[in-house]
């Protein structure tokens, strides 16, 4: 195997975990468990003592948790510096364009930027919103990335260009959701309606919701550890992150019926309803549970997985001689 096809590889695990760490970091509360960045306190490890010039107190457990997601996207950022250079070195086992990569790098920049600013902005929750999709952005660019150094898959019959409309759309759609998904979790609005489901606060419609102020970017400089929003604000949010995710899964459904006769493809189909599922089931158990970690960061996970199976589905249409004809 190439060693551009190795970092490949290697770019997605680190992608994966960078992910993960992610979302662990935002839901145990830590995203400013270190309040300098790229240091911690100064300093490049978690230290035992900080000097009375930081305003925050130390939290060691917290801070570890932020340092860890900093050193795994690192390492993140420099597999793909690698990936750049490989390309425009044309060190790869196919042909590669040098603008996807390029794009991805400045796309990594980016989210380096963001990370500083997710700190001293004090977890804008636009901000991080903006970091997470930057995140899962970053994981679907090196996917792609990954299919191209693959055989393409040929299909026995032509994709229909209406299907391929809605395919486009679905993966818009959920891409949109996820959005709902980070500013309903950097809003800290996932609880805002109990442990009810479907209702809300025992409610089919509370009346009092308020969705004029439920995406306001809000000031800079302000610290919204915790959220700055009222409940009324923060149900409403919640509200339509489950419109949203109604939405997703009757578009991905009719998705499904819209390429049955797709036969070289219904793998992937199984694959992504099999990931709505569970996708379905732990926001069920985020709202009912009371947000237990394990699901919450599951929740973040899987709806990456969706994405990505989407992805693939795409590159296989629109990578194809046949489903191109």
């Amino acid at each position: 195997m190439p060693m551009y096809t190795k970092t490949l590889n290697l770019s997605i695990i680190l992608a994966l975990i960078v992910v993960v760490l992610g979302a662990y970091t935002r839901l145990a509360d830590a995203g400013l468990g270190c309040p300098d960045w790229p240091g911690c306190y100064g300093q490049l490890l978690v230290p035992d003592v900080v000097s009375s010039e930081y305003e925050r107190p130390l939290d060691v457990a917290k801070a570890w948790k932020e340092m860890i997601h900093r050193y795994a996207a690192s390492t993140l950022g420099l597999a793909i510096i690698a990936i750049f250079l490989f390309a425009a070195f044309h060190k790869t086992e196919r042909a590669q364009s040098i603008k996807l990569p390029s794009f991805l790098l400045l796309l990594v920049g980016f989210q380096g930027a963001l990370g500083m600013w997710t700190v001293t902005e004090q977890v804008h929750p636009g901000i991080v919103t903006t970091h997470l999709l930057g995140g899962f952005s970053t994981t679907v660019l090196v996917f792609w990335l990954l299919l191209n150094q693959r055989r393409p898959l040929k299909l026995d019959q032509h994709i229909l260009k209406r299907h391929k409309v809605i395919l486009v759309s679905v993966i818009a759609l959920l891409a949109f959701q996820i959005f709902l998904g980070g500013w309903t979790s950097t809003n800290y609005a996932a609880l805002s309606c109990g442990e009810y489901f479907p209702t809300c606060l025992d409610q089919i419609w509370p009346d009092d919701m308020d969705f004029k102020n439920a995406y306001y970017w809000g000031p800079l400089g302000i610290d919204y550890e915790f959220g700055v929003l009222d409940n009324q604000t923060r149900s409403a949010i919640q509200m339509v992150h489950r419109i949203g995710a109604l939405a997703v899964t009757v578009a991905i459904i009719a998705l499904t019926f819209s390429f049955k006769n797709y036969m070289a493809l219904k793998n992937n189909l199984f694959i992504t309803l099999a990931l709505l599922a569970v996708q379905v089931a732990l926001g069920v158990v985020n709202v009912v549970m009371s947000l237990p970690m394990f699901a919450a960061v599951m929740h973040n996970v899987v709806a990456l997985f969706l994405l990505l199976s989407l992805v693939s589905l795409a590159h296989k249409v629109f990578n194809n001689p046949t489903a191109t004809q």
